[in-house]
């Protein structure tokens, strides 16, 4: 019986909710062609409010993000199975709304709620965070405009924001070949990134690019005070100038940011990757603030970085120009 109230309803009901401990409204985003649209669209029906009727499910991401109210806690719940199309990259300006993927959790690749942007929609990102203390939980984020302007998967441009289980990758290989493509482009401030992986291995760039670029996405604000844990950056390049990660400018970051675990990972593979020269750069003189490395391990990478004052790392072998850097054993 699909009645929220009794029955097998009220027990799908309960499941969903049990997966998320904020007290705000949860809204259901279900695209027609998935296999669970029908089921879901006679469960999660209309409330009724003291200000009119509330609607729960939406056939979109755009649709329940508009239908959300900032700071109140909402719960965005992305069904795992279809692709959630936007027709257009989101500003994300709110507070405090959480996006959960219905996949089961805990995948480090290929989450099954996917967020993909539009060819022809000439965006330069697919989702731009610009709100406090938002979560996005068990998502993919893939950018397959073939439009020059689109350069990027994901902004971040927030403060307190949590990431898990998260990645972001281009689908398509249109802009690879530009220096100033970059899966993510990096201004949060204070945000949590547990297990995300940024870029992938299946498309290959052919440029001196960066996968992670650190720079300012809301103007002002540096990248600061960050605590990244257990998560992959990952490129396939022909270019050997590739980097996985890059600060643009010394002003871009503020106070101390911890990578814990972090893996840079180079494919070396028949498609064309080779091994990149170093794995992370910066403009000279981060006077401001530090980025420091606990445990870091690289492969297929000649060197970690090759300036002396720009990153702090420590791990089993903290020797300068190794330190990290994976080998064949003999």
């Amino acid at each position: 019986m699909l009645n929220i109230n009794a029955g097998y309803g009220l027990l799908e009901m309960v499941r969903m909710h049990v997966q998320v401990p904020v007290l705000g409204k949860i809204l259901v985003v279900c695209a027609t062609g998935d296999a669970n649209y029908k089921r879901l669209s006679q469960l999660v029906t209309p409330d009724s409010t003291g200000d009119g009727t509330q609607i729960r499910f939406y056939t979109t991401l755009e649709a329940a993000y508009a239908a959300a109210t900032t700071n109140q806690d909402d719960v965005i719940v992305l069904a795992g199975h279809a692709t959630h199309v936007v027709a257009a990259g989101i500003a994300w300006t709110k507070s405090r709304i959480h996006v959960i993927g219905m996949d089961g959790g805990d995948r480090l690749v290929q989450q099954g709620a996917k967020i993909q942007s539009t060819d022809g929609a000439g965006d330069a990102y697919v989702v731009k965070v610009t709100g406090t203390r938002n979560s996005f939980v068990n998502v993919k984020a893939i950018q397959v405009d073939t439009n020059a302007a689109a350069l990027t998967v994901w902004q971040f441009g927030g403060e307190g924001n949590l990431y898990k289980n998260f990645s972001a990758v281009f689908g398509v290989v249109n802009n690879l070949d530009e220096a100033t493509a970059s899966e993510v482009v990096m201004g949060e401030d204070s945000g949590t990134f547990i297990n995300c992986l940024f870029g992938t291995e299946t498309l290959l760039t052919s440029a001196a690019r960066a996968v992670f670029t650190i720079d300012q996405v809301t103007a002002g604000q540096e990248f600061k005070s960050n605590i990244f844990k257990d998560c992959i950056f990952m490129v396939s390049s022909s270019d050997a100038d590739a980097l996985l990660l890059k600060v643009t400018a010394n002003t871009d970051v503020l106070f101390t940011n911890l990578f814990i675990n972090p893996i840079m990972m180079a494919s070396v593979d028949s498609a064309g990757g080779i091994a990149l020269t170093v794995g992370a750069a910066s403009a000279s003189s981060l006077v401001k603030g530090t980025i420091n490395f606990a445990n870091l391990a690289t492969f297929n990478i000649g060197s970690f970085a090759t300036t002396a004052d720009q990153f702090m790392v420590t791990g089993n072998i903290p020797t300068a120009a190794t330190s990290g850097i994976a080998v064949t054993p003999a």
